[in-house]
């Protein structure tokens, strides 16, 4: 049997939503975003082998009607799926996506993979080392079909790496930053990587 691996983006979370958020494993999902979660377990027809969720309970609420539509596929959390966490927490706390745009643009102008904004923050290179894992990880697995629910930044850099092997993280990140730093992928939207 073919292998397949899915990635799948969150449903609408309060931060999606332009709401204010304590931090980044804080940021749940709206009433609206758990309607999407329940529409997208919907429209799977076929029991994955295996569903994964990262450690921020967003993911694990839209993965949750679907692992109670299919309840013989096992579940497991993995570390190291989160988004990337470049702001630092501590300065973010309680803040909504347009009170950060100052911070965004700041940070993406320095252009530098190995910065760190604070206790909290990860530097482009980490994620980028967290992708390859995941990558790794991900085609080694026994199962046929997994379904994995991540974060569009974390997905977007994920569909780089994967288009530029080669490629060190200072150009990957100008490569991401051109992207619009995972604004393309919707809440809810699929990605096969296999």
């Amino acid at each position: 049997m073919k292998k397949e691996i899915i990635l799948v983006r969150h449903a609408e979370s309060i931060g999606n939503a332009g709401r204010r958020t304590t931090s980044p494993a804080g940021n749940n999902l709206t009433d609206y975003g758990r309607k999407q979660a329940l529409e997208f377990a919907e429209g799977i027809t076929k029991a994955p082998d295996l569903i994964v969720w990262s450690t921020y309970p967003r993911t694990k609420e839209t993965a949750k009607p679907l692992s109670l539509k299919f309840p013989k596929t096992p579940t497991t959390e993995w570390p190291d799926i989160q988004e990337f966490t470049y702001l630092s927490p501590k300065k973010c706390f309680n803040t909504t996506p347009e009170e950060r745009k100052t911070w965004v643009l700041s940070y993406w102008e320095k252009m530098d993979p190995e910065y760190r904004d604070g206790d909290g923050a990860e530097s482009f290179s980490d994620m980028i080392e967290r992708v390859r894992k995941l990558i790794t990880k991900a085609k080694g697995r026994s199962e046929n079909t997994i379904m994995i629910f991540t974060h569009g930044q974390f997905m977007e850099a994920i569909r780089i790496v994967l288009a530029y092997p080669e490629a060190d993280s200072f150009r990957l990140m100008n490569i991401f930053n051109a992207k619009h730093r995972g604004k393309t992928i919707k809440n809810c939207e699929t990605m096969r990587i296999i």
